[in-house]
């Protein structure tokens, strides 16, 4: 297993080849120099210092270094996935190349990211950020990385270097604040032990925390309780009802993101035995990445035209619905006989297209009778989706019987039955479903101009 090393822990033989690289380093010699490094890596991959030292000697010795990667951004040079091991040491023939590659870089930090090598993972995004005009998307992914590990003040300063490109990124703005917050917690004593009731400078703090009412607070009264749980939690963070209480506090701020950090935490503070918090704390990570989608879509809205941000939202939209799957589905592998579970399963799989997947996980949630509508509805769409437009209607048709109540579920599933009928050719049926929508509710929809139009 490879971990990282210093210049210490190297043993005698790549010791002496560290001595002959920094030698050459210092004569100006870059070129001997990455020869020298090459072969140090390839015997001492997790030696990283020695790997930056070499990156910066390939930069030296390649002039067009980043005009390669701006020219083929996006062009996988790596055809085939390796073992993670295998690539910290081959990649380097790539990056030998062009040493700002991204495509190089990224399979560097995916390798890095499975060997748990955080230090190294930021150094193949960091590495990406230099050598790219406008980095905006590698730094996003660089915070990301750093508040993974709980790296705060590494975090902040990455989102500032996103603000300098772009003043008016509101996730940079907001994670800025927050990892900076963070950060000034963490530098407190965090690691404290005792009971913290004694830490406080003001002991009826506490009471007034633990009866104080969590719901209907204005945001300046937010703002206070969080920096008075803060204390609390500077005292001992490991009480499960303080982690509780900030989580809590994030979700009414609508700070989804540090919201889903706490849950997280007070799941595992849990014993991972409380699957409630497990469940909000997935529930508030779709919470945040569908802010992220949302902040994307008004960025596209307000240039239609831009054809770089709809490509980068469609791909976007792809990552955030697979993360959500993978989410739904390790929940439904702790808790197969859950039907709720496998409904959201299903649900999200839908969301990523993924149709075939999600039928057998919505047939099982059918099964539940407070989920067998939704499940049906669902079911239908996926039938849609590949075309099999008779298997659609006649699920819809089953749960269409199933509901007495013209509510808005009703009114979705006949509209569906109308367009797929039209589809079929079915112009009769079509408007059977659409008049029973039209009769109930006017404004539903186009409902009016399909059955008006009808009669002209």
């Amino acid at each position: 297993m490879i971990t990282i090393v210093t210049d210490r822990q190297l043993p005698q033989a790549e010791m002496g080849l560290w001595i002959k690289a920094q030698q050459a380093v210092d004569a100006k010699n870059y070129k001997y120099a990455v020869s020298i490094l090459r072969t140090l890596i390839k015997k001492a991959p997790g030696f990283l210092a020695g790997r930056k030292v070499l990156r910066a000697c390939e930069v030296k010795v390649t002039p067009d270094a980043g005009r390669r990667s701006s020219l083929f951004s996006g062009v996988r040079l790596t055809t085939t996935r390796k073992d993670p091991e295998t690539v910290l040491v081959t990649i380097e023939d790539e990056l030998e190349r062009d040493p700002y590659s991204i495509s190089a870089n990224e399979t560097l930090y995916a390798a890095a990211c499975d060997l748990n090598l955080p230090d190294m993972a930021a150094f193949a995004l960091e590495t990406i950020c230099q050598g790219q005009p406008n980095p905006k998307k590698h730094l996003h992914m660089l915070a990301n990385h750093y508040i993974k590990h709980e790296q705060f003040s590494e975090a902040a300063e990455t989102y500032r270097r996103v603000l300098q490109i772009d003043r008016t990124d509101p996730i940079a703005m907001r994670g800025e604040k927050d990892c900076a917050a963070r950060a000034s917690m963490k530098q407190g004593n965090w690691e404290g032990s005792g009971d913290f009731r004694t830490k406080m400078k003001n002991k009826n703090a506490t009471a007034d925390l633990e009866s104080g009412d969590k719901m209907g607070l204005t945001r300046a009264e937010m703002e206070t309780r969080l920096a008075q749980l803060s204390e609390q939690y500077a005292a001992d963070n490991t009480s499960l009802p303080v982690v509780k209480d900030i989580a809590s506090i994030y979700e009414q701020m609508e700070d989804y993101g540090n919201s889903y950090s706490f849950y997280a935490y007070a799941y595992q503070l849990s014993g991972e035995a409380d699957m409630a918090l497990n469940d909000k704390a997935m529930e508030m990570h779709e919470k945040a990445m569908q802010a992220e989608l949302a902040y994307y879509e008004q960025v596209l809205a307000a240039d239609p035209t831009n054809a770089e941000a709809a490509a980068n939202l469609a791909a976007r939209k792809k990552e955030i619905a697979l993360t959500v799957v993978a989410d739904a589905k390790a929940r439904v592998e702790a808790n197969p006989t859950d039907a709720q579970l496998q409904f959201k399963y299903g649900q999200a799989l839908f969301d990523a297209e993924e149709y075939s997947e999600a039928i057998p996980a919505l047939q099982r949630a059918r099964n539940n009778p407070n989920l067998r509508i939704k499940a049906m509805l669902m079911l239908g769409k996926c039938y849609a989706s590949k075309n099999m437009i008779d298997m659609a209607i006649r699920q819809l048709d089953e749960a269409n019987n199933e509901l007495l109540n013209m509510d808005d579920t009703k009114k979705e599933i006949l509209y569906m039955i109308g367009e797929l009928c039209d589809k079929a050719g079915n112009k009769e049926k079509a408007l059977e479903n659409y008049k029973a929508i039209y009769e109930v509710d006017y404004g539903y929809r186009d409902v009016a101009h399909k059955v008006e139009s009808a009669y002209s």
